[in-house]
């Protein structure tokens, strides 16, 4: 029979498991035990000391789930608040479309995602024509052709070639990869897999990725664990900085060690890969910014440097 189920697991069963008995209108035990991969003493637990006591305020009888186990049969009667009709308010209902939306974008088969679009399209209507203003959902600016390439890539197992911008270096590089999967983080889209360039494990991210190309060559690693945006070493170089208040979307942006405020701002500690990667953040940040701290090889005036390459590259037509 089946293992022991984790909490969140024994959450997700019974979650399903509850309109499936009362669509039934009673069910047995080992019945809903077969269907659900639920072992049969975490079921009547569940049932008994977990379900029985789910209701809404003030928790008298006509506000609780209603749960009777006799004979081995489970009889489940939804409380009176619930048979109720669902009122959504405007703001309700355009946070629902969001996360549904959010959803869709995140998984190209329309086979999996047809019933939520069907439910969201209903929705869509009962919300009014302005809905479509009030609700746009973006992960990252990735652009619709890359990701059908890398998502094919991946189903079919077949290494690609890109060129990646890479931001912290400020150049241009020709990678063969074998992608592993896409994901979405903090409103980016990433393509995690092996660089046979770095002959490593990478993360890009995949607007910076200029072009991609499908190989019939097949993959050759594919993805063992969660893959990371930004994982930094501990033997990377750390900077402290002290930021105005106008600067404090770099917690918000960038893994930060440590996070002190101040009267005036606020001072971050942060791990430095890529020196031109600090350079260009503090010439974004300008006057906002000010370096207290840092190890070598990062010690010395960075941002002035940083900003007499950019006259010489200007002066210089490049």
């Amino acid at each position: 029979m089946n293992a022991r189920l984790t909490a969140r697991d024994r959450l997700a069963r019974l979650l399903a498991v509850i309109p499936w008995v009362v669509e039934q209108d009673c069910a047995l035990l080992d019945d809903i035990s077969d269907r659900f991969d639920y072992p049969r003493d975490q079921l009547v637990a569940d049932l008994e000391e977990v379900l029985f006591f789910v209701g809404v305020h003030p928790f008298t009888p006509d506000a609780l789930v209603d749960v009777d186990i006799s004979d081995d049969r489970v009889h489940i009667r939804y409380a009176d608040w619930f048979a109720k009709p669902l009122r959504l308010t405007a703001d309700e209902g355009a946070r629902l479309l969001t996360a549904g939306r959010s959803v869709l974008s995140l998984s190209g088969d329309p086979d999996d995602t047809g019933p939520l679009l069907r439910a969201l399209t209903k929705l869509q209507l009962a919300l009014g024509a302005g809905a479509d203003r009030a609700v746009e959902v973006r992960l990252g600016e990735a652009p619709d052709e890359v990701l059908d390439v890398l998502r094919r890539a991946i189903a079919d197992q077949h290494r690609i070639t890109i060129d990646y911008y890479s931001y912290g270096r400020d150049r241009v590089t020709t990678r063969d990869v074998d992608p592993a999967r896409v994901f979405s983080d903090k409103g980016h889209w990433y393509l995690a897999g092996w660089c046979h360039l770095a002959e490593d494990d990478r993360v890009f991210r995949v607007d910076r990725i200029r072009s991609v190309v499908e190989l019939t060559e097949p993959s050759d690693h594919h993805d063992t664990g969660e893959a990371r945006s930004f994982s930094p070493d501990g033997s990377d170089p750390r900077v402290v900085l002290r930021l105005s208040p106008e600067a404090r979307w770099v917690i918000e942006q960038y893994p930060v060690d440590a996070v002190t405020e101040t009267d005036d701002g606020l001072e971050v500690r942060l791990a430095v890969t890529e020196v031109p990667w600090l350079e260009r953040l503090l010439l974004r940040l300008g006057a906002h910014a000010e370096v207290v701290q840092a190890d070598p090889p990062l010690d010395g005036d960075i941002r002035s440097a940083a900003a007499r390459r950019v006259l010489e590259r200007y002066r210089g037509g490049t």
